[in-house]
């Protein structure tokens, strides 16, 4: 591949400046997964690569890869969408920064790439349409992402019995399986209660295909244990912690309590 030019399709995750004009973008690419570009004079706000290597614009590129390194160098670059309404929230701003974060932590296989995309731009379209909450997006990208690098959670039924269908099942964070109460030993000690509304959407998250995915819907009591749910098992088989997310955490806790008010106005 090396002194060949190629075009890939993706969005910027992350922009680095170097010198006073130059920078080198981390893009989330279609093609070839998660790849550094070197743009030069980018930083230049008449530099022809400004619009199309800012943070969270999707853009083709055609980039070459030279002989002495694995850094694609940025040669032609088109603008294919900007999600401006992001910068509108400080919410939908600071959980795109979280996802992009994520997204860098994991090693997205080629086989994959694809689907992650679509993940993360119909994600950031959902956010900037006011078509899902923030809360819904952090937990449906944490869970279908953690599913298409390798870590899908088993959620067919209990793991002991196969039982599928019950008013009640525990999580387990760690295995990443469902067990039912009745099958419940005393060493499951790193279990979440998931009534069927969450089991659901576990379910629905992880196995759906990803365009009928974007279509469920969750609130109150139930999207908060649901957004527990995804957090940790992301946590648990990633990284402790995230910048991003320590960030996103007190700005995301008046939406939870909102969401707690409005569950008890309908009792």
């Amino acid at each position: 591949m090396a002194n060949q030019t190629r075009t890939v399709n993706g969005i910027v995750l992350k922009e680095l400046q170097l010198k006073e004009s130059d920078k080198v973008i981390t893009v989330l690419t279609r093609e070839l997964g998660v790849i550094s570009i070197y743009a030069k004079g980018a930083m230049r706000l008449k530099n022809k690569f400004h619009s199309s290597t800012g943070i969270f614009t999707y853009s083709e590129f055609v980039v070459f890869e030279g002989r002495e390194d694995r850094m694609f160098k940025l040669n032609e670059a088109v603008v294919k969408k900007v999600f401006y309404n992001l910068t509108a929230s400080v919410e939908n701003i600071s959980l795109a920064m979280y996802m992009s974060e994520l997204v860098q932590e994991v090693v997205v296989p080629d086989e994959v790439s694809n689907d992650i995309l679509r993940l993360f731009l119909n994600c950031l379209y959902m956010l900037c349409e006011n078509k899902w909450s923030p809360l819904m997006t952090k937990a449906a990208f944490e869970m279908r992402l953690m599913s298409d690098v390798g870590f899908r959670p088993n959620l067919v039924g209990c793991k002991r019995c196969m039982e599928y269908d019950k008013e009640l099942f525990l999580f387990d964070i760690e295995g990443g399986y469902l067990i039912c109460p009745d099958c419940k030993k005393s060493y499951d000690v790193n279990c979440v209660i998931c009534e069927a509304s969450v089991t659901l959407a576990l379910r629905y998250l992880a196995l759906a295909d990803l365009e009928k995915m974007f279509s469920f819907k969750l609130s109150g009591l139930s999207l908060i244990k649901l957004c527990q749910i995804c957090e940790k098992y992301t946590i648990s088989h990633t990284k402790d912690t995230y910048k991003a997310l320590e960030f996103l955490k007190p700005i995301l806790k008046p939406l939870i309590e909102q969401e707690i008010k409005n569950a008890n106005k309908g009792k």
